[in-house]
């Protein structure tokens, strides 16, 4: 059973981390990781650090108290399956890790059926860590990009060309612009937040907040997002998934309202050339109302 747990974004475990009658110790991370003191004082036999985001830092003293597993890729971009099977590696239980990791795959399949309007839709994953402002994830490799992509959305190309070198890009109120996509998730790790941002009328002038594509998330929601594995992710399912297939269901109803109008509709993407896209439109409408044809 667990001697201590580490928590670098909540104060508690979530539910799906807590068992009836164990009491692990809480240990929180500092600037630089965590305390490799307060870990040696749990006599650990095995420290399971494969989604420490200072583990790279923190390696040489942890592994020196006892064999510690750590990311195979990067920080915040392991794919949960890669670390479920390191476990139970670890644990000397690969066949049960393997047995997990196709049972939660399952159940993805089936949620992603049962929300088709999720397929193909594009999403940015956006953090409110201060006011006014916005940290905007940058890679598709991210845990949370990664995750959301194996329900059939798709990492919006905006969020690719989002300035900075680092996983995220934080954009201030008057850049909030940027984030163009189809699908916000914002996270409030500080509910407080949310209140001022969305009374910005930068952000709520986002297309994706007029249209109905927002969905905030905060608490126990934002770790299912942020910490994907085979606990959290039926959580996911549960709890998150039918609020975001709900966001997403909004680009179809805006399709569907402007071909009930008779208006045609041009699907713009920032990862094309959206300028001769726009052009090959208008002259395949101007000979559409000429009665012309493609010479």
């Amino acid at each position: 059973h667990p001697v201590g747990i580490g928590l670098p974004l909540s104060a508690e475990p979530p539910p799906w981390q807590r068992v009836p009658g164990w009491h692990p110790q809480l240990l929180r991370p500092g600037s630089d990781g965590y305390s490799a003191e307060a870990v040696a004082a749990l006599h650990p036999d095995l420290i399971l650090a494969g989604g420490d985001y200072y583990v790279d830092r923190e390696y040489r003293e942890l592994s020196a108290i006892a064999p510690t597993t750590a990311f195979e890729t990067a920080p915040d971009e392991e794919p949960w399956q890669t670390t479920t099977r390191q476990v139970g590696r670890a644990l000397g239980q690969p066949a049960r890790a393997e047995q997990l990791v196709s049972d939660v795959e399952g159940r993805i399949r089936a949620a992603t059926a049962a929300h088709p309007d999720l397929a193909g839709a594009e999403f940015v994953i956006a953090l409110a860590h201060r006011p006014g402002g916005l940290g905007g994830i940058r890679t598709p490799r991210d845990i949370t990009a990664r995750t959301l992509a194996q329900f059939g959305m798709r990492f919006s190309p905006a969020a690719e060309n989002l300035p900075g070198g680092g996983f995220s890009a934080q954009l201030s109120a008057e850049n909030l612009g940027r984030i163009a996509t189809g699908v916000l998730v914002t996270a409030y790790p500080n509910p407080a937040l949310r209140a001022e941002m969305e009374r910005s009328p930068v952000f709520r002038g986002l297309a994706a907040v007029r249209r109905g594509g927002y969905l905030p998330v905060a608490g126990d929601s934002w770790l299912a997002l942020r910490e994907p594995g085979v606990l959290g992710i039926p959580q996911l399912i549960d709890r998150v998934l039918p609020e975001l297939a709900a966001a997403a269901a909004h680009r179809e109803e805006v399709a569907a309202a402007l071909r009930r109008a008779g208006c045609a509709h041009l699907v713009l993407r920032t990862d094309s050339d959206w300028i001769a896209d726009v052009v090959r439109f208008v002259m395949a409408r101007k000979r559409g109302w000429s009665g012309g044809g493609a010479a």
